[in-house]
């Protein structure tokens, strides 16, 4: 299961890093495959709602639009429109459930993943267009979460005594969680150093990022509880397994639907 876990790693985030540097719109592409699988797989653990509910197919088409409303539609008017067709065609498609009991117990469903996603996803397209340098914060962002979860589970399996969120999840400890934060804490300075060092310039300071750094890995630990509470209300494991050792991609990627978020007004607050 380890060796699985740390091979899709080593195979995926350069992956990942590559769509990063491409441009906007490979980091598009990235964005649309991680919530449509994401939402897919949300839907599938969601009590009561049929895998090819049309709802289903609705919310996974919301979710690559709302992911990649920064990156691949900006401009107001098309950012309302993604936010208002979509809600309507799904309250329009309960006029063919009227009646059934379980309907507006799939429509909740359907939309909550579509906005669990695809909203917080969008974030990171956010942060990527933001000027000055969003794609090195996206680095940044990415690199600091990921440590985060790397080295979280390896000190909470060398050392972790103290439950984290024993009701929630019992696998996740303070050690682990105290572990993790100081190598996210590392590699955010070592990013750091090294944009300073090739482009001569970091949107934050040293203090700041250390502080955004604490409140990124605060967010994405919020997130990855928030994941686990999900699955625990399903009576599920995994969301999937379409990567080996991590389950699925929602399992993969909890933290970071939370973390982008903080990381996009955190800069905002401390860059205007």
């Amino acid at each position: 299961m380890l060796r699985l876990r740390l091979l899709t790693t080593a195979v995926g985030l350069p992956l990942v890093l590559l769509a990063l540097f491409l441009g906007p719109h490979p980091f598009g592409i990235f964005l649309t495959i991680v919530a449509a699988i994401c939402t897919i797989e949300f839907c599938r653990i969601a009590p009561g709602l049929p895998a090819r509910d049309p709802l289903v197919v609705l919310a996974t088409l919301w979710a690559v639009l709302l992911a990649t409303r920064h990156v691949l539609f900006p401009g107001e008017t098309t950012q309302s429109l993604i936010i208002t067709v979509p809600l309507v065609v799904s309250l329009v498609l309960l006029l063919a459930r009227a009646g059934k009991t379980p309907a507006f117990l799939q429509w909740s469903w359907a939309v909550a993943g579509a906005l669990y996603v695809g909203w917080l996803l969008g974030h990171w397209g956010g942060l990527y267009m933001l000027p000055g340098g969003g794609h090195i914060l996206v680095l940044f962002g990415l690199l600091t979460m990921f440590a985060y979860d790397t080295f979280a589970f390896f000190s909470g399996r060398a050392f972790g005594r103290h439950k984290l969120a024993p009701r929630i999840s019992g696998a996740k400890t303070w050690e682990g969680a105290i572990g993790g934060l100081v190598a996210a804490s590392c590699i955010g300075l070592l990013i750091r150093a090294a944009v300073m060092t090739l482009e001569r310039g970091f949107p934050f300071s040293l203090a700041t990022t250390l502080v955004a750094t604490v409140c990124i890995v605060i967010g994405g630990q919020l997130g990855d509880l928030v994941e686990s509470a999900l699955k625990r209300s399903a009576n599920v494991k995994d969301t999937g397994g379409i990567l080996p050792g991590h389950g699925g991609m929602l399992d993969r990627f909890d933290s970071l639907l939370f973390a982008g978020p903080v990381l996009y007004y955190f800069t905002l607050w401390v860059t205007t």
